[in-house]
């Protein structure tokens, strides 16, 4: 099964480390390249354009030129006026007036004017003078009626445009436009002036280029020349093509050109697909190679896994063969360094435990001497209670119960139990010390059965019966218990001597102190041990503070978190 283990990891980073930036500079590259290759044929077909209508602006100028020259020649017109109704040339007048305006029809024509321009004069009968001789007067004859049609004769100052005109076979079109001659004196117009375009002037002009489609469009849309490919419309294949249009401002033809975005880009494309293609054939190959070397170098890395497993189950001499002087060789030595630290910390752990085992035995020994000891007791108490001798009998019960607190020291109490204990315990110094104490217990209801250490209260009762009431008759202890927010307190108040203020600070510093081994070298020993118990049932913001009170003597509060709200572990037992 496939494991993404740490050389993997390594190795898959590598490659994508690798791979990922030669991929991302390759994508990059070859948009940004696409990208400035559009715009620069996009910029290249603008001027491509500008050229073309440049040349037809030029066309249009010349036919501008000599529409104005005929119609404001002042003799010219003349020449028309008198020609204006001849039907054909019946007298010499006649032959006069058409000779004069052929004349300065090869006036025109000598400028010379574009050869693929044809200029037609037609007078109110229909009479057609041509400007070159050799011009063929079918195709004009066949669609005079519908050139004239077109023409607005009230409009003598523009040059208006016809359309396209085309043959009967359909392959040869001419392009008219028309201006009309007008006599302001007789408020009509003399002849109107064809001027005709031949297509192939056109067609020559828009020959078919490398890339793309080149069309030539008046203002309502028709084609005048160019690809019959190519729309009109402005939004045809946007995404996928490349257009650019010019308009000529004296005509509004507009010339389209559209190509496709793919016949430049493919070779870029084609291009870029093999360069890729190389690189993760290269990819692969190195994968493949690495996949290879990575498992060669992997291989120790498998034997240091392989000896520590062995050792973990249980095969303490499993060492590894170190050979080289590597990093790998210095990793081995050093592990088989630590395996046999190991093996002679897990040998001592064993003799300590067997240690422990006989020592447990001993104590378990030892346990029968303190029950001869209760029975023993037991059996004086009973010949006292014989005797009727309750003083004593009850010193000898009193005892019994602290003998049987002592067996059972590491086992949880309550405080209710913890303060007959306490009664038990005074009894006893009583009898002892000769002294009267008196103990009163107080505590809050519901605290008689909070779950504290055995015997944690014995040693603040020794204390203050100890150093607080040497010389001292009327002697009491009082014991109080309440619950304060989350915290439980407990009081110990003594009517003793008290203690001076420099040792009952100097008292509570160490209390209030975790140095173990400042606590093990001090005197108060019971205290220090309170303490101690308190942290490791109550956790570390347990404390003990010793304060005075107005009696003279000594307070001991005892301040610890309240089990209600809070979890503390102790050895064996959760309070």
């Amino acid at each position: 099964m496939f494991k993404f283990t740490f050389y993997r990891r390594i190795q898959i980073s590598f490659l994508v480390f690798i791979i990922l930036p030669i991929l991302t500079v390759s994508v990059i590259s070859y948009v940004l390249i696409k990208e400035s290759m559009v715009e620069k044929i996009q910029l290249s077909n603008d001027n491509f354009l500008k050229v073309m209508i440049d040349e037809i602006g030029k066309t249009i100028d010349d036919v501008t030129f000599s529409s104005h020259f005929i119609v404001n020649d002042t003799s010219f017109r003349t020449y028309l006026r008198n020609f204006a109704d001849a039907e054909r040339i019946r007298t010499f007048e006649d032959y006069t007036n058409f000779t004069q305006i052929k004349g300065v029809f090869s006036l025109i024509t000598s400028k010379p004017l574009n050869s693929n321009i044809r200029m037609f004069l037609v007078n109110r009968q229909h009479f057609i003078i041509s400007s070159n001789e050799e011009d063929d007067l079918k195709l004009i004859h066949q669609n005079l009626d519908g050139l004239l049609s077109q023409v607005e004769l009230d409009k003598p100052d523009n040059l208006q445009w016809l359309g396209m005109v085309r043959d009967s076979s359909n392959r040869n079109g001419t392009y008219y436009m028309a201006r009309v001659i007008y006599d302001q004196h007789e408020k009509q117009f003399l002849s109107v002036l064809i001027i005709g375009i031949a297509e192939s002037y056109f067609e020559k002009l828009l020959e078919p280029v490398e890339f793309g489609k080149v069309a030539l469009f008046d203002k309502a849309g028709n084609r005048i020349a160019g690809n019959t490919e190519l729309s009109w419309n402005e939004n045809a294949k946007k995404g996928s093509t490349l257009r650019s249009e010019v308009t000529l401002d004296k005509t509004n033809w507009t010339l389209v050109y559209e190509a496709n975005k793919e016949s430049f880009t493919g070779q870029i494309s084609r291009t870029f697909y093999t360069g890729m293609g190389g690189v993760i054939f290269f990819c692969i190959i190195f994968s493949i190679t690495s996949i290879f070397i990575a498992k060669r170098l992997h291989n120790p890395i498998q034997k240091l896994q392989r000896v520590v497993r062995q050792f973990g189950s249980g095969n303490l001499d499993a060492r590894l063969e170190v050979k080289g002087k590597d990093d790998i060789a210095e990793l081995s030595q050093t592990l088989n360094t630590m395996l046999d630290q190991l093996q002679h910390l897990i040998y001592d752990i064993e003799q300590e435990q067997e240690q422990k085992r006989v020592m447990e035995l001993d104590a378990l020994f030892m346990q029968i001497r303190p029950h001869f000891l209760i029975n023993t007791l037991n059996s004086i108490k009973c010949s006292l209670i014989l005797q009727k001798d309750q003083l004593h009998s009850g010193i000898i019960d009193s005892l019994m119960s602290l003998l049987r607190a002592y067996l059972k020291v590491n086992e949880p109490t309550t405080l209710q139990e913890e303060c007959r204990l306490l009664k038990h315990y005074m009894d006893i110094m009583k009898v002892r010390n000769e002294i009267p104490v008196e103990l009163k217990v107080d505590l809050e209801p519901g605290l008689d059965q909070l779950v504290i250490p055995k015997l944690l209260l014995q040693p603040l009762i020794e204390n203050a019966i100890v150093h607080g009431f040497i010389d001292h008759d009327d002697a009491g202890i009082s014991v109080y218990g309440r619950r304060e927010e989350s915290d439980i307190i407990i009081e110990i108040e003594d009517n003793g001597s008290g203690m001076e203020e420099a040792a009952r600070i100097a008292l509570n510093d160490h209390l209030q102190s975790s140095d173990s081994e400042q606590d093990a070298s001090y005197q108060r020993v019971g205290l220090i041990n309170v303490v101690q118990r308190m942290r490791l049932s109550f956790g570390s913001t347990a404390s003990l503070v010793l304060c005075p009170n107005e009696m003279g003597g000594v307070t001991a509060v005892l301040r610890f978190p309240d089990p209600d709200h809070h979890v503390f572990l102790t050895g064996r037992t959760a309070l």
